[in-house]
């Protein structure tokens, strides 16, 4: 039986085999390099898409949230002021007055509903508005949030409850009417600017200037950064961010003090703004009263503000206002019974209540009041 031998051809084809395996293998960490690389550019790439679609995509339900918790009755004050700013306010035409109110627009805010006529200027209640003949004289309440009512129902204003109160036993010929020019976020400077602008043209017979003890700040912005502008979420964060990153700008009684520091930036407009429109009123045969408002953390006698307010009611008298102080009516300590919600310390109806009995009972309202003969 013949012997099979290997074939060399066999053996060389084995050998010619064994050599490009050779030479794949020594190619093989450079490929294995390139791949890894890219294999972690991808996982980076993939990375960061996924972080910037899970951060845009927690934007987008922080904005749905705090917009719906808006519309569903669940307040957040920051949530609300945008709101207000977006539907309600816009800028001025006249630089001096900085932000007025859209006329004839409706908004629920803070849960209530809020209208402004063709003004600008908050409406009343209908059923008040309904008994009103547009013979009436005129009454005209200046000021900002405080004397606007933010989170006051209608009805319960301290301007409607000032004109139900003096028309409760006149004769037709001696009624008034209340007109509410209250405009949030506003400086004395601008409340006069929004007297001389829109409110003198109606020629009242009493203006009463709503003072807070906010009103020295420097005018606001009337603009804002359109990113602010359109998101909700945003302009919180705005807010909220350097309150939590600077402690300091949470402490109201530093905040308030500060703004009648001697080098206060708003201290001198704002004493140069109460003056002139004193003479404003004197000019324009206008009876004029500054109402205090107490600060409502402890609202009564002003609690740590009293100097603060002792220095306004000087030289408030002494630009020839009258000046009503109802703070006494106030019950003492430090209380949230007078906040529009346990978040929000804007006077409430209760608050406004008895800002309206200390107008009613005022020298000025008697003389208003007498008989025309």
């Amino acid at each position: 039986m013949d012997r099979v031998e290997k074939s060399p051809r066999v053996a060389g084809a084995e050998l010619v085999t064994d050599v490009p395996r050779g030479r794949g293998a020594a190619d093989r960490p450079r490929e294995t390099e390139g791949g890894a690389s890219g294999r972690t550019k991808r996982r980076w790439v993939t990375a960061i898409a996924l972080g910037l679609w899970f951060g845009f995509a927690t934007l987008c339900c922080g904005e749905l949230v705090l917009r719906g918790a808006s519309r569903f009755g669940i307040l957040v004050f920051d949530t609300e002021m945008w709101r207000y700013a977006r539907e309600v306010k816009r800028p001025s035409t006249n630089h001096d007055v900085v932000l007025e109110h859209r006329p004839n627009v409706e908004a629920t805010l803070m849960g209530v509903r809020m209208r402004t006529d063709a003004h600008g200027f908050r409406r009343a209640a209908p059923e008040l508005e309904a008994v009103r003949t547009g013979n009436e004289r005129i009454i005209a309440l200046v000021g900002d949030s405080c004397a606007l009512g933010w989170g006051v129902p209608e009805g319960a204003t301290l301007g409607e409850q000032l004109e139900r109160t003096l028309n409760a036993s006149q004769p037709a010929r001696n009624r008034v009417v209340v007109i509410n020019a209250g405009v949030g976020n506003s400086n004395t400077a601008m409340e006069y600017a929004r007297y001389v602008e829109h409110v003198r043209p109606l020629h009242p017979v009493w203006v009463i200037l709503g003072f807070f003890i906010n009103d020295a700040e420097p005018d606001p912005s009337a603009t804002s950064s359109p990113l602010l502008e359109h998101s909700v979420l945003l302009a919180t964060l705005a807010t909220r961010i350097p309150s939590l990153l600077f402690p300091a700008r949470r402490d109201y009684r530093s905040y308030y003090g500060n703004l009648y520091a001697p080098e206060s930036a708003g201290l001198a407009k704002f004493r140069r703004a109460l003056r002139a429109f004193g003479a404003s009123l004197r000019e324009d045969g206008a009876l004029g009263t500054v109402l205090l408002i107490p600060e409502m953390h402890e609202p009564r006698d002003f609690g740590p503000f009293a100097n603060v307010y002792r220095q306004v009611a000087v030289l408030a008298a002494e630009s020839g206002f009258d000046v009503i102080d109802p703070s006494a009516e106030f019950a003492p300590g430090p209380s949230q019974t007078y906040w529009v919600t346990k978040a929000d310390s804007h006077p409430n109806a209760e608050a406004h209540a008895i800002l309206a009995a200390a107008l009613a009972r005022s020298e000025t309202a008697r003389r208003l009041t007498q008989p025309v003969s």
